[in-house]
């Protein structure tokens, strides 16, 4: 049997890896003065990467275990298309709605932690549920949006209260539960126990395959009910919603500084993560009209969605592998 070994690092390199989503965080702030951005167009994606952050609290739990949720995305649009379907077809009351795509969003998180507590690794049981989600969720539709929400139900999605998106407000809130769950209860303990050492947890009578379920069964729930506060933001039920926000929801824990082996990290981790990455993908964005020419071409290269996507699979890449050497290697 192999000897697990595991090596302190250098404690400049710890510090580098807690330092590195402030210094990510400057450069995006650099950036968005270098455009001459005003606080009030900034704010205007804050909304957006709320709900993102929303979704990424749920996955910082399940990643503290070692585990991940590729399908939260997928189960998003599924809950929205739940909505849009039952109010245009069923005739439901549009809060019956809301409620039942909350449900579905937990049903479809439930089936995750079920095959999961089977024994099947969590990273192919989500990757197959998350195309599966997404595939259901454009069947049922056809492929084709539901608008014509009513108004009152989209205020929800547009209002703010004391002046703040209630979006973030959802951010806030899900922070708050999440820090008061994984740092302050015997859960949250359970939670590291599990992810620095299953079989140690196992033999100390963790509930291990019981917090599994509950694990992804709340990620369901969460992905539901940010999928109510999408639709009504954006005034429809689209099929796509939820395209690559596991991506992001994934990025931000990581960059926070969790471990994607999981017994390292924390809420406050992922809430830096979520400020560093919302405001570097925004800065992006009013970047977008920066052009390069490469040598041996004459048309210049532009930064685009697709380019900006790249470059967050690299820093997730890289920031990961960072974690990883900063916290010991084992072999």
């Amino acid at each position: 049997m192999a000897q697990v070994r595991t090596i302190t690092p250098p404690r400049w390199r710890q510090w580098s890896a807690a330092l590195a989503p402030w210094l990510m965080l400057l450069l995006a702030l650099a950036l968005l003065n270098a455009e001459e951005v005003k606080p009030r167009a900034v704010m205007r994606f804050w909304p957006a990467w709320a709900e993102t952050g929303t979704l990424a609290v749920a996955l910082t739990a399940i990643m503290l275990t070692g585990g991940i949720d590729l399908s939260i995305g997928s189960i998003m649009a599924l809950a929205g298309m739940t909505l849009g379907l039952l109010w245009r077809d069923a005739h439901w009351p549009i809060a019956a709605a809301a409620v039942a795509a909350v449900l579905v969003g937990g049903l479809a998180g439930a089936i995750n932690g079920a095959l999961v507590v089977l024994g099947l690794p969590s990273l192919v049981v989500t990757l197959a549920t998350m195309a599966f989600y997404a595939g259901l969720a454009l069947a049922i539709s056809g492929g084709e949006r539901i608008s014509g929400l009513p108004a009152d139900f989209c205020e929800l999605g547009r209002e703010r209260i004391a002046g703040v998106p209630t979006q973030v407000c959802l951010l806030g809130a899900a922070l708050m539960a999440g820090w008061i769950v994984v740092h302050h209860t015997r859960f949250g303990r359970y939670l590291f126990a599990i992810g620095d050492n299953r079989t140690a947890a196992t033999f100390a009578a963790v509930p291990v395959r019981r917090l599994e379920l509950a694990l992804y069964l709340a990620s369901g729930l969460v992905a539901g009910l940010v999928a109510v506060f999408y639709t009504a933001r954006t005034g429809a039920a689209i099929p796509t919603a939820g395209q690559g926000r596991e991506l992001e929801a994934i990025t931000c824990v990581v960059l926070g500084g969790t471990l994607v082996t999981g017994g390292f990290g924390g809420i406050g981790r992922t809430a830096l993560g979520i400020v560093v990455l919302a405001h570097l993908e925004i800065a992006l964005q009013f970047a977008d009209q920066l052009k390069i020419t490469l040598p041996g071409s004459d048309s210049p290269w532009q930064l685009t969605g697709q380019t900006r996507l790249i470059i967050l699979g690299m820093l997730l890449i890289a920031v990961a592998i960072w974690n990883q050497r900063a916290r010991g290697t084992r072999a």
